[in-house]
């Protein structure tokens, strides 16, 4: 008899991709569903679209509740649900018809701890495939998922056994996913591997994860689990991971100055501890195959921020910079 799966879809103002994110939950070749709608207090018609679909379709349990985060949305989600099996799947985004059939025997046969499968960046006019280096083994340790997967640590291209998140919940604050990930990959033995694209993410420019101002919960992130993270590798032995978690967190903080750069009032105090962090491992940047023009603009911020950024925003006048 196929295990009950449980997919915990945390929703907020998405009445423009909601359809067809729901559609392809609903169609799954795999039907034996629990289907958990978590209204995150939307002011559009997103709420009235959830309980519409609950009334065609009984496996769909939808939950309205104040508007809280991505994170407390998936908790109240994990705390109802029956589940034998968890997925994700964010309210803007949708997956293949096949996509949790697929994973779901692929984690039965190997018995694995979670199945994983590739997925599709998707922007209004384009496409691109992330994860291309995906491994060429079906099954993989955690380690080598981490060092694969270190910078997609996402949820929503996952199957996880009940018995692997059980009483785990979502840390809320910035990049929650990453978080739960780390913590998970931790304490399992064995990953299984899907190279097909399974799972299509929408860039959405006015969703909550990608606010145009910097906020300053992204500090937690950096100081409590990047930080952490690299130090599990350094304590554990493992320099491969070690550098590319810390190439990582270079990744983000060019983000974030860039994001920085662009606001009219600059709060030096939240600079002078991310450049504190980009001082440590300053060569490993350099050597790095980032553009001149990234490595160009960290230099000039760890000398002079402010002129960093006005230098920044006259080149992206007349050049976008990547």
């Amino acid at each position: 008899m196929n295990k009950l799966i449980s997919v915990i879809v945390p929703i907020y103002n998405v009445e423009e991709y909601l359809r067809q994110c729901l559609d392809s939950i609903i169609n799954q070749t795999y039907n034996n569903l629990e289907i958990i709608l978590v209204n995150d207090w939307s002011t559009d018609n997103s709420g009235k679209i959830c309980d519409e679909y609950a009334q065609k379709d009984k496996r769909i349990k939808v939950i309205h509740q104040e508007n809280a985060d991505l994170s407390a949305a998936r908790n109240s989600g994990l705390k109802i649900s029956t589940w034998e099996y968890i997925a994700y799947i964010d309210s803007d985004d949708y997956v293949d018809l096949s996509m949790y059939e697929k994973l779901y025997w692929l984690i039965e046969s190997t018995k694995a701890d979670i199945a994983i499968c590739n997925w599709r960046f998707q922007r209004k006019d384009w496409t691109r495939i992330e994860n291309t280096i995906f491994p060429n083994k079906k099954v993989i340790t955690p380690i080598e998922a981490l060092e694969y997967f270190h910078y997609h640590m996402y949820v929503r291209n996952k199957l996880y056994r009940r018995t692997v998140v059980k009483d785990l919940l979502f840390v809320e604050t910035f990049a929650q996913d990453v978080i739960y990930n780390f913590n998970i990959f931790k304490k399992i033995k064995k990953i299984a591997c899907l190279n097909e694209c399974m799972n299509y993410y929408r860039y959405n420019p006015n969703s909550r994860q990608h606010a145009k101002k910097f906020r300053k919960d992204r500090l937690i992130f950096l100081e409590q689990w990047i930080n952490q993270e690299i130090l599990y590798a350094k304590e554990n032995k493992l320099p491969k991971l070690e550098k590319l978690l810390i190439d990582a967190r270079y990744g983000i903080l060019l983000k974030w100055f860039r994001v920085i750069a662009g606001e009219n009032k600059i709060d030096m105090k939240i600079v002078n501890k991310l450049l504190r962090y980009v001082r440590k491992d300053i060569l490993q940047f350099l050597k790095s195959k980032r553009s001149i023009v990234k490595k160009l603009f960290i230099l000039l911020s760890c000398v002079n921020f402010k002129f960093a950024c006005l230098i920044y925003r006259v080149i992206n006048r007349f050049i976008k910079i990547p």
